[in-house]
């Protein structure tokens, strides 16, 4: 071969090595065609296996699992029911109120009914005592924040239902003649200021709940009979009340008794007597719990 040669044939040779280079190409190009040709067939398969096993098995939800929900739900459903039919108490409602001026007015009439029979039944309460609203005692709702429209109208609401449960609750004290009612706290429902009688414990009134919880406290003295009285009482009162914790301190008092009177036959009168009572200084924190009205539903499947 010489120069001359190469000269003649130099196209040639430039296509031959063209040639071979696409040639070289393509056979890598191919090779790694295969490779992934041979993974996507490997995963074709493992699919084909998984289906394969999940048509050989009963697939969820089948009719039979279907009828076992169904049936699951049901005694669901019934057990629910018998619960509120066993806890039913009609939900504890106030007045409808549209205006700050009527729960104003409804709070002083409120306060005053409790103060005179407390009076009457020789109940002590402190100075100028609200009965858990002293935020009210001098102030409109709905105006600290500003509050307007179906905004008031729901608080509104809300505050006289409480009112409405601190009426029947407080009163139920009276009427078992406790000795002292020294506070009644409630959850503050109304952004803004809080007052000393303010309940940091929520209120759940959660749409979706099966049930809502209003929470109060009472801080009260009594003897342990009215105590008693109070405890078992309380199923009997318009609302279903849950005890959450009770505090009780006990305090010892002497009572002197007076001495009797000298008899007819000019004998010597006794002495008076002193003798040491139990008094009790009880915190009561409970819950009112009001059941949806709302039914337990189920999709129909």
């Amino acid at each position: 071969m010489n120069a001359r040669w190469f000269r003649n044939h130099l196209v040639s040779l430039i296509a031959g090595a063209v040639f071979l280079i696409l040639l070289v190409g393509i056979i890598l190009v191919l090779h790694r065609s295969f490779d992934v040709q041979d993974a996507v067939l490997r995963n074709l398969n493992d699919s084909n296996d998984k289906l394969t096993a999940l048509r050989n098995t009963t697939p969820f939800p089948s009719k039979e699992n279907i009828e076992l929900f169904r049936h699951d739900y049901e005694n669901v459903r019934q057990l629910y029911e018998a619960m509120t039919n066993a806890a039913a108490h009609p939900p504890i409602h106030g007045p409808a109120l549209t205006r700050d001026i009527d729960f104003s007015q409804l709070v002083r009439t409120t306060v005053n009914g409790l103060t005179a029979a407390a009076a009457e039944q020789k109940v002590r309460t402190p100075a100028d005592f609200t009965f858990g609203f002293s935020r009210y005692d001098a102030k409109f709702p709905c105006r600290n924040p500003p509050a307007h429209g179906d905004e008031c109208t729901k608080l509104l609401t809300l505050l006289s239902k409480q009112l409405m449960v601190v009426e029947t609750l407080a009163d139920f004290l009276i009427t078992n003649k406790v000795e002292e009612i020294s506070a009644i706290r409630r959850t503050e429902v109304e952004p803004g200021e809080t007052s000393a009688d303010t309940l940091n414990l929520p209120i759940n009134e959660d749409p979706a709940a099966l049930y809502h919880t209003y929470p109060f406290e009472l801080r009260f003295s009594c003897d342990m009979p009215a105590l008693r009285n109070i405890l078992n009482g309380l199923t009997g009162e318009p609302g279903l009340f849950i005890v959450r914790a009770i505090k009780i301190e006990t305090i010892a008092i002497n009572k002197t008794l007076d001495a009797p009177t000298a008899g007819h036959d000019a004998s010597p009168a006794e002495p008076a007597r002193v003798v040491v009572t139990r008094r009790l200084n009880v915190v009561l924190r409970l819950d009112l719990v009001e059941f949806a009205t709302h039914k337990l539903n189920v999709g129909k499947g």
